[in-house]
């Protein structure tokens, strides 16, 4: 039988594992660019959009939610780099996952005074992106590779930015 000092250091060498692994899974996935994967999504109009629409552009693809108010706090920030970067050739897409059948994600984004276009029923393409929950945004470069991914909120994380130079390929100095 196992003391208690045993049983909770294997469970604190357990955690530490686990964490380690989370860490270089994120930093592995993050650090790595790979290619964009081809999606077929409509707007709240029925017009098709694809990812090919967006060949030649910088792209942050932005999964959300109208329900989640992590998305709502950080969409304000992605319309101003959109506002800001559009004339270099930044697009922004949300991806609107797990509505209501009566919600009007486009509305809903323009009540917040969100320019960007939002596509509908995007959870198939959710899952082939494996995104585990919203805000997830994909920071893609002009030739359709994903420089960057977050889950963050933060509104105010210079990171964003940064990463928005980043996939269009301007100076970071």
């Amino acid at each position: 039988m196992q003391s208690h000092w045993e049983m909770n250091m294997k469970t604190l060498t357990s955690v530490i594992s686990c964490n380690w692994l989370l860490l270089l899974l994120f930093c592995f996935d993050s650090a790595h660019a790979r290619q964009a994967a081809e999606f077929k999504l409509y707007d709240q109009a029925g017009n098709q959009i694809t990812l090919q629409d967006y060949r030649g552009k910088a792209l942050l693809l932005h999964f959300w939610g109208s329900w989640c108010p992590f998305c709502a706090e950080l969409q304000p920030e992605l319309d101003r780099l959109y506002r800001k970067y559009k004339n270099s050739g930044l697009e922004v897409l949300a991806v609107s996952i797990r509505e209501e059948a009566s919600v009007n994600p486009q509305q809903v984004l323009a009540g917040l005074g969100i320019s960007f276009k939002t596509v509908v029923n995007g959870d198939n393409v959710a899952r082939i992106y494996n995104v585990p929950g919203t805000p997830t945004t994909f920071f893609i470069d002009r030739k359709a590779q994903i420089l960057w991914k977050t889950h963050s909120a933060k509104a105010n994380d210079p990171e964003l930015e940064l990463q928005v130079r980043r996939i269009l390929n301007l100076d970071l100095n």
